[in-house]
């Protein structure tokens, strides 16, 4: 086996990819440190073998991969960086150089682009409105606390999001802020729309055709929102737009199915089995529009940003050996 594949943060982060411990923003950072790592840490001599080792370790990673857009978009830039290298003839340094530039450069780039998303989702909160919200995204969290700091007063609802009850640590970190917030049930949320003023989800990623893959429940909760009314928005800076979508490449999505510990009291290889996954799809149709570093964005001119995103010859032809996953819808 490569020594990109056996190097130890790459064997680490693909462990953590496949026990879900990571959300999909934080596992796209995740993934570039892991990659500059390899790069860093290399003694090949030139640059087909340092990009051979690169390939090696993204290839330990993409069978790890969940259904997050942001992991797969960085291994994107990063390979395609290294691919220009090698394109150009350059030699092992510059290879490296290169990787760890565009590693450096992405750092800075989802900075700036959290902030600039934030500050367009918060100019969606109106002043003494109520803000419904779905389990835990850094994006949107952070979009309400800039709200907040912006002088705005609103509350929050948000559910428990069954069955990691990460809607939990959404409200205490909103609570921290001041912002009033209060917890329901995954199932009663449809039932608080029509005293809400605008519905803010996060995704993991977004579809050519303008879907959102999210957290389970956000379909239905989507659903009960446009019966009454009300606007839904989905924050997403633009790593996770799902470029492969753009070739009918479905992310690996087997691995998000319910296990015997999320709910309580089943057990494996009983009589009663388990149904469903940890995410669902939700149509284009159903959103107002997508919140993004660009500014706010129509669901049907996601494609067009995707065909400018960066992309390895080398991981697109990995993904379409991947097989095919039925839709979420």
């Amino acid at each position: 086996m490569s020594a990109g594949a056996e190097h130890a943060a790459i064997r680490d982060l693909a462990r953590r990819l496949k026990a879900l411990e990571l959300h999909a923003a934080r596992s796209g950072r995740e993934v570039a440190r892991a990659l500059a790592q390899v790069a860093a840490d290399s003694a090949a001599p030139s640059a087909i073998g340092l990009a051979g080792e690169l390939y090696a370790a993204a290839d330990a990673l993409v069978v790890a991969l969940p259904a997050y857009a942001p992991p797969r978009n960085v291994l994107h830039r990063l390979l395609a960086s290294a691919e220009g290298v090698l394109e150009a003839g350059g030699d092992a340094g510059q290879l490296r150089a290169a990787v760890l530039g565009e590693a450096e450069r992405l750092a800075a780039w989802a900075q700036a682009a959290g902030a600039q998303v934030a500050r367009v989702g918060a100019a969606l909160v109106p002043e003494g409105g109520v803000v419904l919200t779905w389990t835990l995204s850094e994006t949107v969290r952070r979009a309400l606390a800039e709200a907040w700091r912006q002088g705005k007063r609103f509350r929050v609802r948000v559910t428990e999001s069954r069955p990691n009850q990460d809607g939990l640590e959404t409200a205490r970190g909103l609570a921290v802020l001041g912002v009033p917030v209060e917890v329901t049930i995954d199932a009663a949320l449809p039932a608080m729309t029509p005293r809400a003023s605008v519905m803010l989800v996060g995704t993991e990623a977004i579809a050519a055709d303008g879907s959102a893959i999210c957290k389970v429940g956000t379909y239905p909760a989507a659903l009960a929102a446009r019966r009454r009314g009300l606007r839904v928005y989905v924050a997403a800076d633009t790593l996770k737009f799902d470029t492969g979508s753009l070739l009918g490449l479905s992310p690996q999505r087997e691995a998000l199915r319910f296990s015997p510990g999320d709910l309580t009291g089943q057990r494996a290889g009983g009589p009663v089995r388990l149904a469903g996954r940890l995410f669902d799809q939700t149509p284009a149709a159903l959103l107002a529009g997508i919140v993004t570093e660009r500014g706010l964005l129509a669901p049907q001119a996601c494609a067009a940003v995707m065909q400018a995103l960066p992309a390895s010859r080398w991981l697109t032809g990995r993904l379409a050996r991947r097989p095919i996953q039925e839709s979420l819808v």
